[in-house]
Order: C-alpha cells, then structure tokens, then sequence
C-alpha cells in the first residue's frame, strides 16, 4: 500500500510507539475521527496497527464502476483495494462509510443505525424471530 501512496501532509502518527497506533487504542480512534475525513488516507496492517496516515492514494484500476453519487474517496478506495488487494474503507461526507474489496463496494455501515445496535436498542430476541421468518 505505501508504494501506491504518498504523504499528502506531515503524518501525525508517525514515531509514536505501537501500542499507540493500534486500533484497539481509544485514543487513536478519537484522532481517526478527527483526521480521517479532511487528510486523506490511512493505512493499517493485518493486526490493526496504523502503518501511515494522511496518505494520497496513487492507485488506478481503470475497469472499476461505481454507482451513481459516489466520488474521488470511493474512487481511490475501489483502485487501492483492486490494485493492492487491501480492503479500503471510505467515510462519506454524509458519514455513511463504505467498504471496498477487490474494486468491488461490498459494503455499506450506516453509523446511526450501528450505534443503536451498538447500544441494544434493537432486541436480539425480536432481531432473530424476524431474521427466522423472513427465511
């Protein structure tokens, strides 16, 4: 991934100890909403460590077709992860996020409606009848 990216500004997460970087880390995630949607890309590896951040991604896959309304971030995602056979993961203006794999949208999360399955909102004992009768 580092080969099909370049520095877009300096790296705030750059030299700070791996423990820190890690995703598991609720300080990172706060950092990660502050940075993730005004400077560019970041970068994790397979254990969920973050290798770089505020990356420009330089990838072009030109046989990659995505749905009407999505843009330049959706764009370079869908290229990186065909490209680099990463997963890529793009947080919409609307903050709708998206996650991209082979050049493909596999998936969207709709942030409110996570946090309230987060929080238990949603009954699990009602989430399994509907999920029982509707097959």
């Amino acid at each position: 991934m580092l080969e099909h990216s370049r520095p877009l500004i300096l790296d705030p997460i750059a030299h700070h100890p791996k423990d820190v970087r890690s995703i598991r880390s609720s300080n990172l995630r706060g950092t990660l909403k502050e940075l993730v949607q005004l400077h560019g890309a970041f970068i994790f590896d397979d254990s969920g460590v973050l290798v770089a951040g505020c990356r420009y991604l330089d990838a072009k896959a030109s046989d990659i077709e995505l749905r009407m309304g999505l843009g330049s971030r959706h764009l370079a995602a869908a290229s990186i992860s065909k490209v680099t056979h990463a997963i890529a993961m793009v947080v919409s203006e609307s903050a709708v996020v998206r996650i991209f794999e082979g050049g493909t949208l596999i998936g969207d999360i709709i942030p409110e409606l996570w946090l309230l399955n987060q929080e238990h909102v949603f009954a699990k004992s009602n989430r399994s009848a509907r999920l029982t009768k509707s097959r």
